[in-house]
């Protein structure tokens, strides 16, 4: 898309005339990760090495303003160092001085660079290594990012007050100068005063709380052990503190006052989740405490500040909605990050995946020890779906990249889930023995310090013998994965298994052709034997595996340790073999899937018979929610008869996965009288959710449905979620009183986390009816400057969806204003979705008219900022 950049007029107005020429064509057929120009991105020139920070500031809630003293003590990498560089962004500095041992307090000169978001120190002398300097840097600050302000307003005068920090990756810039990247590592000191009755927690441990003469008061905490900048953490309010422990260290969690029992539910594992990395990783819980602390209006889950993690308080639950709602995911991800993220931190962005990928599978590896290998099969697949819904539905990059929009693009579904997945096969590759001990060996070699990609495979290799240089290259180095079509037959006068497969995956410069080990289980009557061999890096392959007698089927990788798609030209029958012999969730669920997408209907009724049997009979629920999913795909009369015992299952998410199906037989109006007895009578909010969801497949009834989720919508529910699907249900049918009920759900004021749901609300039902675009357009574009940053989230998506190219000038000016890098990346996401679905010309007046205007509004938003731009340049000073 065209971007106005300081990069003087000519290229300004190359974007304008361009723009202004009316250019309509349909961009591209995906979103990409980034464009072809995005310049690499390294660590820049740091010059010195960062031991200590010390922050001595005064939070002003009422004013929502910091102040204060940031004193950095360092000392130069190089000789003749005549200036220090700090990240400050935003900040009114008043006063830097040098208080080295022996010269008092000598005032240095300085200069700001809002644009590169830099602080410049000049020395009184050229400096060198060896020499210990600190600087204090006196300043205020009113943060528009990094640190944030919450609290009662007329909307919600009940929300508590509370100031918070999030630093990851490059916001704590925004309210104290440091250096702000992860490549350098410094203790740290928090002197926070607050009025009374706030409490602030911070990293490490609190040394002392000191009374004020003027009544507020000073929390010192002091962080003995150093670590990156991104991880200096502050959270301000007044909370209840739950005390727990683990092997002497204090675990603590902060919560709202009155919510202490809700805070045992969702935070009480945390001590046996301490034991279980404490005994893997070799490296007992490494810091002084483990605090949570859950604030409101967070724009992520969770955040890993090293000893003192910051939850969203929507995590916190009633033991009743545990099994829909629980925190263990969440708890698992962040503690496992004190070691992997805290303890060692990745170098840079680019290596991003050590912490997350680390914390998402160390999560997983956690909860197959609390639950099973089930519980772990069932994560596994979890990650396979996320990553391929951005992989298939987005775009794929590698694993490890330096080209890349902005530090917070590189926190996505790659990081994560396919990270993650690349540890599982890494595990598959060199069992568990090896695997335990190369990770105790990264944790003993890398603690305390950085780590990259390198690094990590070089412990793996030197511990298991294991060569993983294909991997890495493929999997991380790479983008994509293999995708798969298979089939096998018997040659009975060679005694062989011949497995035909091709890898259909798009070759491009950074996709090619995978090589891997992969099982291959050949079932037979007296059992199954696993043979494991080699898929080369070609397009056909035949693999020949001995085999004295046909088996029933042949399963591929059953035990689901390859990141891959396949698809298995296999007949019902051996889907079925595969399902009932199967040892492996992963082997189950292909079957179940795979039974889901065969068409069902024959006379037999194979398919559903054996889905009703998984329904009732599997002992895992994940395998049972599966199979639920399947007989809803198959969409038979069979299909349905199957599915209803499912609604007595004892597992909510069984249930809740049963009446999400049940919205796939719109042509059978009995069932709308059993979703409406399930919305009104299931004791889980997300069985009710679903219900509601369901409701809106049957149009036929919708004089019927109305009143039911009308009554739905006053219902209070955790996390509002019967309130979303009740608002979904209305817009699948286009109920008249949709776009009032959403409008009332999404304005300030209403259940906080309706208005997100509320907003997707207002854009399926504009789907009705073309005419009701701009309709809906103005009331999502009235959103853009919302002070929730989720609902700022859901309506860039809304407005990209919505595919309004009308909305294009409100997508810019929310890009230009908005200073999150992530949520300017999804305006630009949402301009460019609005582009991609203008692959037809406009046919009619009004369609041509409807383009001028937007061509216009573009135009003059376009004009405004170049104006803007070359203002600045005429007055702007220029300093060293």
């Amino acid at each position: 898309m065209p971007q106005l950049r300081r990069t003087g007029s000519i290229r300004s107005l190359a974007a304008l005339a361009l723009l202004l020429a009316g250019l309509t064509g349909a961009g591209r057929a995906d979103e990409r990760y980034a464009a072809p120009d995005t310049e690499p991105k390294y660590m820049p020139e740091r010059g010195y090495d960062l031991l200590h920070l010390r922050l001595d500031l005064d939070f002003d809630w009422e004013k929502r303003t910091v102040s204060g003293t940031a004193t950095n003590t360092l000392t130069p990498l190089r000789p003749d160092t005549a200036r220090l560089v700090f990240n400050a962004a935003d900040l009114a500095v008043t006063r830097v001085r040098l208080a080295a041992p022996g010269e008092g307090g000598t005032e240095l000169p300085f200069s700001l660079d809002p644009a590169a978001e830099t602080l410049t120190v000049q020395l009184d002398r050229p400096r060198g290594p060896g020499e210990e300097l600190t600087v204090a840097i006196d300043y205020s600050a009113r943060p528009r990012a990094g640190l944030w302000f919450v609290g009662p307003d007329a909307g919600y005068p009940h929300k508590p007050r509370q100031i918070w920090s999030q630093g990851e990756p490059n916001l704590n810039r925004h309210w104290f100068p440091s250096w702000d990247y992860p490549n350098d590592r410094a203790t740290t000191e928090m002197l926070a005063t607050v009025a009374r009755p706030f409490t602030v927690v911070s990293n490490g441990r609190l040394a002392e709380v000191t009374d004020r003469p003027d009544g507020r008061r000073t929390f010192h905490w002091t962080m003995e052990q150093p670590h990156a900048t991104y991880l200096v953490s502050v959270v301000i309010g007044e909370f209840a503190r739950v005390a727990d422990a683990w092997k002497g260290i204090p675990v603590e969690y902060y919560v709202p006052p009155g919510r202490e029992e809700e805070a045992r539910v969702s935070f009480g594992n945390t001590p046996a989740m301490m034991d279980y990395y404490s005994t893997v990783t070799g490296r007992p819980y490494p810091f002084a405490k483990y605090a949570q602390t859950t604030i409101y209006d967070y724009m992520w889950g969770g955040m890993e500040n090293v000893t003192a993690t910051t939850q969203t308080e929507r995590t916190l639950h009633p033991a009743g909605q545990d099994v829909d709602f629980s925190s263990e995911y969440l708890v698992a991800h962040e503690l496992a990050h004190q070691w992997f993220g805290d303890l060692i931190t990745c170098r840079s962005w680019d290596h991003v995946w050590l912490n997350e990928g680390f914390a998402d599978y160390m999560t997983v590896l956690y909860k197959g020890h609390a639950h099973g290998p089930d519980e772990l099969a069932w994560e596994v697949d979890d990650l396979v779906h996320d990553h391929l819904e951005e992989a298939n539905g987005k775009y794929r990059r590698p694993l490890v990249t330096v080209r890349y929009p902005a530090a917070a693009r590189m926190f996505d579904h790659h990081s994560y889930d396919k990270g993650a997945l690349v540890l599982h096969m890494i595990r598959g590759l060199v069992g568990d023995d090896a695997w335990w001990r190369g990770i105790r060996a990264y944790v003993e070699r890398f603690a305390g310090g950085t780590a990259t990609t390198a690094d990590f495979q070089e412990v793996m290799e030197q511990v298991s013998g294991v060569p993983l240089g294909p991997l890495f290259d493929q999997y991380v180095y790479g983008a994509g994965h293999p995708e798969l079509e298979a089939r096998w037959e018997w040659r009975p006068e060679e005694h062989l298994v011949r497995l035909h497969v091709e890898q259909t995956q798009r070759i491009t410069g950074e996709t090619g052709f995978f090589s891997f080990p992969v099982e291959i289980a050949l079932v037979g009557e007296r059992g199954t034997e696993i043979r494991r061999v080699q898929l080369e890096a070609r397009r056909l392959q035949e693999l020949a595996i001995p085999s004295e007698t046909r088996p029933r089927t042949v399963v591929f990788d059953p035990h689901g340790w390859m990141l891959k798609t396949i698809t298995f030209d296999k007949p019902v029958s051996e889907w079925i073999v595969q399902l009932e012999t199967a040892d492996h969730l992963a082997a189950k669920l292909e079957a179940l899937r795979a039974l889901g997408r065969s068409g069902g209907g024959m006379a037999t009724g194979e398919a559903e018979a054996a889905l009703g049997r998984a329904l009732l009979e599997e002992p895992h629920y994940g395998a049972r929610e599966v199979a639920a999913e399947a007989l809803g795909e198959l969409g038979t009369a069979a299909a349905l008869e199957a599915l209803r015992p499912g609604l007595e299952d004892k597992h909510s998410q069984v249930r809740t996965k049963v009446l999400e199906a049940l919205g796939k037989f719109p042509d059978h109006p009995e069932l709308v009288a059993v979703l409406e007895q399930a919305l009104e009578k299931e004791e889980s909010h997300a069985a009710q959710a679903a219900a509601a969801k369901s409701l809106g497949k049957f149009p036929g009834q919708r004089s019927r449905i109305e009143p039911a989720l009308i009554r739905a919508l006053g219902r209070p529910s955790q996390r509002d979620v019967v309130q979303e699907g009740a608002l979904a249900a209305l817009a699948d049918l286009d109920a008249p009183e949709t776009f009032d009920q959403a409008v009332r759900f999404a304005r300030w004021g209403a259940p906080t986390n309706s208005r997100a749901g509320a907003l997707r609300a207002l854009t399926l039902w504009a789907t009705h009816d073309p005419q009701r675009s701009e309709k809906v357009r103005k009331v999502l574009e009235s959103y853009l400057d919302d002070p929730n940053y989720l609902v700022r989230t859901a309506v860039l998506e809304a407005l990209g969806d919505l595919g309004d190219p009308a909305a294009i000038p409100a997508l810019e000016r929310s890009a230009h204003n908005e200073i999150d890098d992530a949520q300017r990346l999804r305006a630009a996401d949402a301009i460019q979705k609005i582009r991609d679905q203008e692959a037809t010309p406009r046919a009619d007046a009004g369609d041509m008219a409807q383009r001028v205007e937007q061509l216009e509004r573009e135009a003059d938003v376009l004009r405004s900022r170049l104006e803007a731009l070359e203002a600045k340049g005429q007055t702007r000073t220029k300093t060293d």
